[in-house]
Order: C-alpha cells, then structure tokens, then sequence
C-alpha cells in the first residue's frame, strides 16, 4: 500500500489529510497612510533604538564570552531581529552594520524553545537516506566562525569596523587556525577570546600569537601564565603599545623583567599579579637611574603574595601621582593584613574600592586596643571577606574581632563616603544596630577614664563621630551560603526623639528569599513577589523587637490563628515590657477562629 501512494493524487490526499493544530497564520499587510516619521529619525537615535533590539551588542567589556552576558534575552534571536533592521531601507542598513560588526558574539546555541526545534530538524535530516549535509551541534559555531572569517576576508570595511570578538570556549579550543585566519582580517580589533594554550605558551597557538603580533597591534588585554615567560619578555619590544589590562599568573621571571616590561606599556592601568611566590616588597622600591619606577595604575588586584606587605604599598603611595591615580586596590592572601589596612587606606588618599579577603587563625589581640579606625573620605566600596580558619575549634571564632573593629569604623563615622559593604557575617547588620561598643579599638581605658573622672568603669566615653549616620548596603554572605543577601541600613533621623529614631531609622531589612525555608505563605511583600521584608528594630536594651506590619501581615498557622504579640526578649523586665508598650502599637488581627490548635508548620512558638 505504501508504494499505491505515490500514484495517488496529491489533492485528494490533502483533502483527505487531517487540520493541522499548529496552522501558521499570516496577517494581512495593511498599506498605512500618511508620513513615515521614522525615516526622519537620525542616525544616533536609531542606534539607541538598535541597542535595544540586540544589548549584546553593546558588550564593549574585556571579560569572556562566558561572563560578558547582557541581558536575560536570546542572544542569536535578537542577533536575527537587528539582522532584519538592516534589510529595511539603506539608511537602516548603515546604522545595523555598524552595531552588527563592532561586538561580535558567537554563540553555540538558542536561549530559547527555538534550540529543541532545530535540533529535531537536525536529527531528522540527519535519518534521512537522501541527506548529504549531517552537522552535528557542536560544530554549528565552528561553522558560523568559517563564515565570519570569509566575510571580513572579502570585506575589509566591515573587518575594519570590528572591535571586539568573543566566541564559546569549545570553538576557540578546537578551531585555532580558523580563529588565526579571522583574527589576521582585524586590523583593529582590540579583545578577542583566546585558547587557554595562547596564555601559558603552547606550540599549538604559535601561529595565532604570530598572527596577532603582525596584524593586530590595538589589543588592550593580554595574560600571561607559567610557560608564556618568553612572550611576556617580548612586549618590551612594543608590539602592543595599547594595553589596558595585564595579567600576570604563576610568572618565573627577573623582577628587573617585570619592571622593564610593565615602563614599556604606556596606557597600562589595570594590573593583576596572582600566585608568584618570588614577588616581594622590593618590587615597589624607587631605583633611580637603575631600573623604571613601578607604574602609577588605576586598579590593582595582589592575589596569593605572601611576601607583599603594607609598607611597600605605603612606600610606593608616598609619590603624589602614585597616590592621586590609584582609585581601586585588591589584596586577597598577600602579607597586608587588618591590623595594617588602616596606613594603606590613609596612604592611598584616593583609593573608591577596597577588598581585602584573609582566612585568620586567631583574633585581634589585647594589644590592637590601640589600633586607629579605618578612615578614609573617598572610598565608597569595601569588601571585608574575613573568614576563620578551619583549624580553629573554639566556640567564638577569631573573625568575630574583626567584624567588631570594623563596625566600631563605622561608629566613629571614618568611612563618610561608604555606601557598599560586602562581608562573610551574616549577623554583621545586626552588629551596627547594636550601641556603640567601649573604645577597645583606636582609644585606650586610661582615656576614657580621665574623661569621665567620676566613672567605675561602667560607663565609657561616646565614640566620636556622633555614632552611626550613614545610609549602607550591606551584602552578607555566610560560610555556607552561595548567595549575597542585600540588607539596607538606614541611619535615624537628624533631631529625632529616641524613640522615634528607634522606629524610623536605622532598619535593616533583609532580601532572603524566605519562601523558599519557610513555605509559600511568606512568599509576601519585600523585594519582589518572593522576598520576605524582615524588619529589625533595636529596643534600646541591647535586644530588638519584632514590629507588625500592616501591608504584610504575618501569617498564621495552619489550624488558624490567633491575636499573638511579637516576640520579645525575655531577659527584660515587667516594667520594660510596659514602657515599650507605651510606644509600640499592638499587632494587627489576622481572620480566623479564636480556638488554637497545635501546628507544627507554626514556627514562632
């Protein structure tokens, strides 16, 4: 029977043929009267318009493919969307090639449902006996950078346009000599995704660093690792006059090398130097006459340099126009540590970012009594990581000092300029609601005895700065946890009452997604849909209470719910429960039966 159908009428079988569910329906194409005011619109808004269209576009950064995502859209989808722009009119066409061809991104895949459909037709041609062409998916990008090679090869206006190149890992692993052929078409090209055998000096991609060196002289970020000491030493001879961005990994080169090759680059101001044992403090050391100075940089990220301490950061920021220019400094595992994070920040006058990141084994000791602030008016971003050792077993960890010297800075109101926190205590904005702890850090007993003559040491001199007046992010993260958790802090009202500042300031409020611990009937206010907005408000006491809220009340249990008081701490006593009565408005009433039954789902018994 199946060899009688081919003989059969091709009309009588679509008669026969069931509807099809999925029908494409093509709406008419209505003749719209009147002017058309987009071809009025100049060439600067429809590139706005176009940025929409397809974000990635406008991925000017020096990050991989894999980290430089815009957007939560279909990268090919919205690169097919612009590619239609560009078939409107000329004048369309102009504007869409330029967005089209200065940031290329090489994808593997949709982001989208649009992927399974093409991979059925992939799967399907491939069954069939008649198919010549079966293309595996994985080779879709090698194929997609083969074109891209043949247009910037007969085009050298559009391979002129291209600044910035990035393609899946997998496509520059395997496709390196399609990678050197495109690469060698980019006269200006100035960042482009490479093989991880280009930074530690494989044989395999002499022909693309070959190729680069020749034709490609406006790079702007470049690494290095252990094995590339050969081609680090040639950038003396200034091939890439351009760079940015350096990065040096695990390097087995002459310190005098390093000096020498870090003068010739002339707009080099962002470097990273990670996990060279051999770096010490002499690297920062004025030589006059010898060797070139250490260059002055915008950022620098030491990482995994032990033998890298505070006073050759302080030597080196002692020049003025080391000190003006730096503006973000990075120490993780290096020889700074807290106690003298303090003279670095006084030394770099100018520094915005600071991150610190250090596993300590013990705590602050009796003699940090004496440690002054961390102060500095320009630095507006800190991340503090200090985390305790895993060696240390004790019940109080050592990082806990830490965490209370810095909160004692920011009593003392040193950081103005601080709007971002970052640090690995998840309690750390409960710690500022607390009172201003005793001087233990930056003032000594003897002090703030002789300023309270009167005093048996129960009572201490108020911290200066006036205590704690400044609006904060605070991201926290714990030792366990793999996400940030936002808390805003915002200072009490300048000229409040206590008690209304009590109320009205000084409120953290916490982001955690509390639907996911604590079921779906908290899924409810806070930041979004899913956020519970936690609210803290300290008592005056030294503990804090647990405020109703009316837009989001809290929910019962499930067998019903009756009038509850929030919780209190119960170490007060019965007249303080009355006094903060006073002020502090009952709860409000949730629907229900006035009958209690036990839950276990009732989490605040």
């Amino acid at each position: 029977m199946g060899l009688l159908k081919h003989f059969r009428s091709r009309s009588r079988l679509k008669q026969d043929s069931p509807p099809r569910a999925n029908t494409a329906y093509y709406s008419p194409n209505y003749a719209r009267g009147g002017r058309d005011f987009t071809t009025r619109l100049p060439e600067k808004v429809l590139s706005i318009i176009f940025s929409y269209v397809c974000p990635h576009t406008q991925d000017y950064s020096y990050e991989p493919c894999e980290q430089s995502q815009i957007g939560d859209g279909c990268m090919l989808c919205d690169l097919r969307d612009l590619a239609h722009c560009a078939q409107t009119c000329r004048k369309w066409y102009a504007v869409a090639q330029q967005s089209l061809y200065t940031s290329i991104r090489i994808d593997a895949v949709h982001y989208c449902e649009l992927e399974e459909i093409l991979a059925e037709k992939r799967r399907k041609g491939g069954k069939h006996f008649r198919s010549k062409s079966n293309i595996e998916p994985v080779d879709v990008p090698n194929i997609r950078l083969q074109l891209l090679c043949r247009t910037v090869r007969e085009q050298p206006n559009l391979a002129s346009q291209t600044l910035f190149l990035k393609l899946p890992y997998m496509t520059r692993e395997t496709a390196k000599g399609d990678l050197a052929r495109t690469v060698a078409a980019l006269p200006n090209l100035r960042y482009v995704d490479l093989p991880d055998g280009f930074y530690s000096g494989d044989p395999s991609c002499l022909a693309l660093r070959q190729e680069m060196q020749a034709r490609c002289p406006d790079i702007r970020k470049m690494e290095y690792r252990s094995g590339s000491e050969d081609a680090f030493e040639l950038l003396a001879h200034r091939h890439w006059q351009a760079i940015e961005q350096l990065e040096l990994q695990n390097l087995a080169v002459e310190p005098a090398t390093l000096r020498i090759v870090l003068a010739s680059l002339p707009t080099l101001r962002d470097l990273t130097l990670s996990n060279i044992p051999w770096l010490d403090d002499s690297i920062f050391q004025s030589s006059p006459g010898q060797l070139p100075d250490f260059p002055a940089l915008q950022i620098v990220k030491l990482k995994d340099l032990p033998n890298v301490t505070a006073n050759a950061l302080n030597l080196w920021l002692q020049a003025p126009h080391f000190r003006e220019v730096l503006a973000s400094l990075t120490l993780e595992y290096t020889g700074v540590t807290v106690q003298d994070l303090h003279s670095v920040l006084w030394s770099g006058s100018n520094i915005q970012h600071l991150s610190i990141v250090e596993t300590v084994s013990k705590s602050l000791s009796l003699a940090a009594q004496q440690l002054p602030p961390l102060t500095s008016i320009s630095l507006r971003t800190l991340h503090f990581e200090i985390v305790s050792s895993d060696e240390v077993h004790g019940l109080q960890k050592p990082a806990e000092s830490y965490y209370s010297y810095l909160a004692s800075s920011l009593h003392q109101n040193a950081l103005p300029a601080l709007t971002t926190l970052y640090v690995r205590d998840q309690n750390f904005p409960e710690l500022l609601m607390l009172p201003p702890m005793p001087p233990s850090f930056g003032a000594s007993d003897q002090g703030s005895l002789k300023s309270n003559p009167s005093s048996n040491g129960s009572t201490y001199k108020q911290p200066p700065g006036g205590g704690f007046n400044q609006t904060l992010e605070v991201f926290s993260k714990g030792i366990d946890e793999l996400e940030w958790v936002f808390t805003a802090v915002v200072p009490p009202a300048q000229g409040a009452d206590r008690r209304q500042s009590i109320m009205s300031g000084g409120r953290p409020l916490s982001a955690y997604s509390a639907s996911r611990g604590l079921g779906p009937q908290w899924a409810q206010g806070g930041f979004g849909g899913e956020a519970r907005k936690s609210v803290i408000v300290g008592n005056g006491f030294g503990g804090f209470l647990a405020v109703p809220q009316e837009e989001a009340p809290r929910p019962g249990s499930a067998g019903g719910s009756a009038d509850r008081l929030g919780s209190v701490a119960s170490s007060n006593s019965q007249n303080s429960r009355n006094h903060r009565s006073s002020f502090l408005p009952l709860p409000p009433k949730i629907g229900g039966g006035h009958e209690r039954r036990s839950s276990k789902h009732d989490l605040w018994r």
